[in-house]
């Protein structure tokens, strides 16, 4: 199995935003994922306990853990995931016949229910940070100019503009990336699979306020996320750290 390994962070920041529900008022918060990988794992164990074999035993025994896993699910059990919380087996979407068949029952997705345990672990957790006023980039709308449309839909081949704020590409690395994601915007954090779609040097236009860029004609069918990297400062300046942002909607 695979050490994968995250760098994490010490605090728990959350984002907060205005409710966007016709009939409801108040606010809502967003805890920023920070997610510990296989490789987090190992090395939090191994600093606990002496581990006969060391790391490589329990990457091997996590290896046998996930292929029973996997191979459970694949058979239509849900499966008690080492006390954590139940995996189970759920249709990914509602059907619109009012007098369905059970040629109409969509494929399945996974659903999550935690246990007692691993709430107990969260509920205590206090919030770090509010960094919903960081100086972190901030794509808020999408306009596909092909269709003229706006919203979460985006043509491969074509132009689209990203408005919001702190968007001014610049610095090494830095651009606008489509993340491949699950329906619940779940995407690989190191970026492995992300698709670059410009640098500072191939946008159409770039502003703080707007981003025009044209997506990849090879950009394959999926869910995304946006991401705005750049290291822009004040004026002309670069600074020395990439900054990130990620537009809440999912792109399809």
């Amino acid at each position: 199995m695979d050490k994968r390994i995250n760098s994490l962070t010490d605090s728990v920041n959350v984002t907060i935003h205005a409710s966007k529900l016709a009939n409801a008022s108040g606010s809502y918060a967003r805890v920023q994922r920070n997610t510990a990988y296989i490789g987090n794992i190992v090395e939090r164990i191994s600093k606990n306990a002496a581990v006969p074999g060391g790391t490589e035993t329990l990457l091997y025994v996590a290896g046998l853990l996930r292929d029973g896993i996997l191979s459970l699910l694949s058979e239509g059990k849900a499966v008690d995931l080492l006390e954590m919380g139940i995996l189970y087996l759920k249709p990914q979407k509602g059907m619109e016949s009012t007098n369905p068949e059970i040629s109409d029952v969509p494929s399945m997705t996974l659903g999550f229910t935690p246990s007692t345990i691993a709430l107990d672990a969260v509920k205590d957790i206090t919030v770090g940070a509010d960094i919903t006023k960081s100086n972190e980039p901030v794509p808020r709308y999408l306009l596909d100019l092909h269709t003229n449309t706006s919203g979460q839909d985006i043509t491969s081949g074509y132009t689209a503009r990203v408005t919001g704020t702190g968007l001014k590409v610049a610095g090494t690395n830095s651009g606008v990336f489509l993340a491949p994601c699950d329906d619940e915007g779940v995407y690989q954090m190191d970026g492995s699979d992300w698709v670059s779609v410009c640098d500072s040097e191939t946008l159409i236009d770039n502003t703080n306020t707007r981003l025009e860029f044209n997506i990849p004609a090879d950009t394959t069918a999926g869910t995304y996320r946006l991401i705005v990297k750049t290291a822009s400062g004040s004026g002309n300046r670069v600074n020395k750290t990439l900054r990130t942002g990620m537009m809440e909607e999912l792109l399809l």
